[in-house]
């Protein structure tokens, strides 16, 4: 891979992976190495969690197609060697969590794929991207499992930041792009077409009501979680990877340099 040709983003829009294909079998041994590492850095980017865990997905009998989308993300690795979570400092104590979900993405199974990514401030901290336990008769059904996941991990970071003392301004915020399970989650009313998923449902109205959580709408276009629930074109998957905090920290090592350099140059003109 030294002189492979780097490439912008971590998976093809184009490809279609499936358990059943038509090419060959490569060496699974080598091929758990590599995502079993995949697997380490993704705790660290989460712009390749969604690559990862689809290529997870094929440890057991892995092909060339997906050996193929493996040194595909290795490439956008080289690429990308220098990027990481940028911290940034921020005046608003405030925990939100983006969630969203692919239906029925999953061509062998049809079952879901399950996305979420929960900010401090502007500060990513906690993200996942996964398959979801059952198929979903629906996208609404989808994405409010979606939301009761992120929902559960957004509650347990809060009463963690409680645990150190710390006060939140507000309740968490939990942003889905779904009108229907937006719906579902504030409205009290049962609902037979998704009666079959009763303790997601009331785990989530329970916390709205209580006021433990606030369930809003928010547009497709600005979802940041659509960034694990699928692969994306250069355009979208830069701007929202922009939007998550992951940045070339070469750069930003570059400015810090700069900025250092020219504060010591005043420093010595005022001698």
């Amino acid at each position: 891979m030294e002189n492979a040709k780097e490439t912008l983003t971590p998976m093809s829009t184009t490809a279609k992976l499936t358990v059943q294909d038509n090419s060959e079998c490569v060496d699974s041994t080598e091929y758990r190495k590599i995502i079993g590492a995949l697997q380490y850095l993704g705790l660290t980017r989460p712009d390749i969690a969604f690559a990862v865990n689809r290529l997870s997905q094929f440890m057991q009998k892995p092909t060339t197609n997906h050996w193929a989308a493996a040194k595909r993300l290795l490439r956008y690795l080289k690429q990308t060697m220098f990027h990481g979570i940028l911290l940034q400092k921020h005046d608003q104590f405030q925990l939100k969590t983006y969630s969203d979900a692919d239906w029925a993405s999953d061509t062998d199974t049809r079952v879901s794929t399950t996305a979420f990514i929960t900010f401090i401030g502007p500060n990513p901290i906690s993200w996942s991207a996964r398959k979801q336990r059952a198929v979903s008769r629906s996208s609404t059904e989808a994405e409010f499992r979606a939301l009761a996941t992120a929902t559960s991990e957004t509650v347990w970071i809060h009463s963690l930041i409680k645990e150190l003392g710390l006060t939140l301004r507000e309740a968490p915020q939990m942003f889905c792009d779904n009108i229907g399970a937006n719906h579902f989650s504030l409205n009290p009313v049962q609902h037979t077409r998704m009666k079959h998923i009763d303790i997601d449902l009331l785990f989530v109205r329970d916390l709205v009501k209580k006021g433990t959580i606030r369930v809003q709408h928010i547009h497709t276009i600005d979802q940041l979680a659509d960034l694990l629930t699928k692969s994306l074109s250069r355009q979208r998957f830069q701007l929202l990877r922009s939007k998550i905090g992951v940045a070339d920290g070469t750069s930003i090592l570059r400015g810090h340099i700069r900025t250092a350099s020219i504060h010591a140059e005043n420093q010595h003109e005022n001698l």
